[in-house]
Parts: C-alpha cells; structure tokens; sequence
C-alpha cells in the first residue's frame, strides 16, 4: 500500500503544473567559513519562502552535484521547482536543501599540495554547523539526510555511511560506484588515474582509494555499533561503465550489513531527463522519514532545544 501512496505523489511530482504551489527561494554563492579547508565553503541553497512557525523547524537535504557541476541542480535539474511540488503535495515537509560547491573534489578528504583539500570533513562538521546556525533547521539526525547524483551519489553514500550519526537517509542516484581496485589489475589502476580528478593521490593512490571505497567503508560500519542510515539506490537501465552491476552489488551489500536499502532502475541513462524524473520518485520515498521534531512533542516544547525558532 505505502508503494502505491509513493507512486501516485511521484506522477502527481512529474505532472503537476508549475505555478501551482508556493514557491522557495533560492539563494546562490553563499558561503561559510570552513576551518577544514581553511578558506570559505561556497554552496547554494533552496529554502520554503516563509520561516517555520509554532516552533515548527525546517529539516536539511544536502544535496551534492556531480562532477564537475557547481550549480546544476539549480539550473538543469529543477531543484527549486521540484521542491515546491513536493512541499505542496504534502511528499516532502517544507525543507531546506543545501548544494554545497566542491567540482572534482570526490567529497573526500585529501591533504595533498595543490589538492581540494578535506572537503569531507568541510561539509560533514563544518557547513552543517554553519547551517544549522544561520537557519531554523532540525539540527539532528532525524532532520537531515544527504543525496547527490554520479559523483555526488558516491559522496552521499559515503557521507551516510561514515557519518551514520549526521544522516538518517542518503539518496543515490546513478552514484559513482565501484569495487576496490585489485592489486594486480593495472588496467583499471591506470584508467582510475585518468577519472578520479586526483582525490586520491597523483598518480592515484591504490591503498588511499581503497580506503575510500564505498565497500571498505560499510564494512565499518557493519562491525559498528552505529544507527543505520536508510539508503535509496536509483539508476537507469542503460547507464554506462559497469554502475549498474555496481549499483546492484552494492545494494545486496548494504541489505547484509543490516541497512534499509530501496533499490529502482528505472529507464534512462546518466542524464538529466533522467536524474529529474528520479529525484521527484526519491523524494516521495524520503519524505516520510524525515521528522522536523527530533522526535520532540513540538506542540508543548517549542523547538528541539526548547528555543523559539528565529528566520
């Protein structure tokens, strides 16, 4: 039953006519200090056009682009417009979605000369507590989840699983996902040098992009005592270079180490048409899990901490 209810708000997300719901605002080249990266941490962002009342907050999608985007969520994924259809049909509650500005950085932490320096630790530690201060956000795990497309399908993955404690739902689409590379297999090695952008070394680093790998990674978090994310694993059926294999063995990963994991494929290939589409689908999924409260009684305590929130 709860499919349907979910398939339905998506055609309903996919149909509705523009105009037809309030509209958020979208605020570009903003920016907060980054003691991680030493310099400032550009991002933009959609929020709902009027601050939360009655000690109601806003929950925190960070929503990361792929390589090598700086702002095209807003500008060929709809963002914005997709938001205000699923806010007005009642899929997502009036939500704050953050893009943070990071092309080729891989969304992880990388100390070499020259490179993009921690950009995991950046965003994980740095820009949520900047957000969480300047907003009227649901400043808990139960308020906020991280999502992105190829690139940043891989580094909301990674986010979620190293950061269990940050993020209760992680949205993957077409997500730049891989095995580790084995230590024999110089063709692969040599190909990963050429598309990785040097996050993980120049040449790149066999050892350091094994530790980063999504694989070695959950098994972590498999051993941990950690809450599980609840993970949504969408990709099309003629996408390219192996994600589609990828994508499925990464699924049956995460079911065995004990993570809710959704997996659709879905038609498309690795391409905006098809990105749209499946982030109206996502979030008909993430809505419900999403608790603007922090599992508070807001109606006789006021925000989470018991504060008023302010604009």
């Amino acid at each position: 039953m709860r499919r349907r209810v979910s398939a339905v708000l998506a055609l309903l997300l996919a149909f509705a006519p523009a105009g037809a719901e309030a509209q958020g605002v979208v605020e570009r080249n903003q920016s907060a200090w980054s003691p991680a990266l030493g310099r400032e941490l550009v991002y933009n962002l959609y929020r709902p056009e009027m601050p939360p009342s009655g000690g109601e907050r806003w929950p925190v999608v960070y929503l990361l682009e792929g390589r090598p985007s700086v702002s095209d969520w807003l500008d060929q994924g709809g963002l914005a417009e997709t938001m205000d259809r699923a806010i007005a049909a009642g899929a997502m509650p009036p939500t704050l979605v953050v893009t943070p500005v990071a092309p080729y950085s891989w969304y992880v932490d990388n100390p070499d000369p020259g490179g993009h320096g921690l950009m995991r630790t950046a965003i994980v530690r740095d820009l949520v507590a900047a957000v969480d201060q300047r907003f009227p956000t649901a400043a808990c795990r139960e308020g906020r989840a991280v999502g992105g497309l190829s690139m940043g399908g891989y580094g909301a993955l990674l986010f979620a699983i190293d950061a269990p404690e940050a993020f209760a739902a992680a949205i993957s689409l077409a997500g730049a996902v891989s095995p580790p590379i084995d230590r024999n297999d110089v063709a692969r090695l040599k190909r990963a040098d050429a598309f990785y952008d040097g996050a993980f070394g120049r040449p790149l680093d066999r050892e350091r992009f094994n530790a980063w790998n999504l694989f070695t990674r959950l098994r972590m978090l498999e051993k941990g005592a950690a809450p599980r994310p609840d993970v949504y694993l969408s990709i099309g059926d003629r996408d390219r270079g192996g994600l589609l294999q990828n994508t499925t063995r990464l699924h049956v990963a995460l079911l065995r180490a004990g993570v809710d994991s959704t997996f659709r494929i879905g038609p498309g290939q690795h391409d905006w048409e098809t990105w749209r589409r499946e982030f109206a689908t996502a979030l008909t999924w993430l809505g419900p899990k999403l608790d603007p409260a922090c599992g508070h009684d807001m109606a006789s305590s006021g925000a989470p901490d018991g504060s008023k929130p302010t604009p």
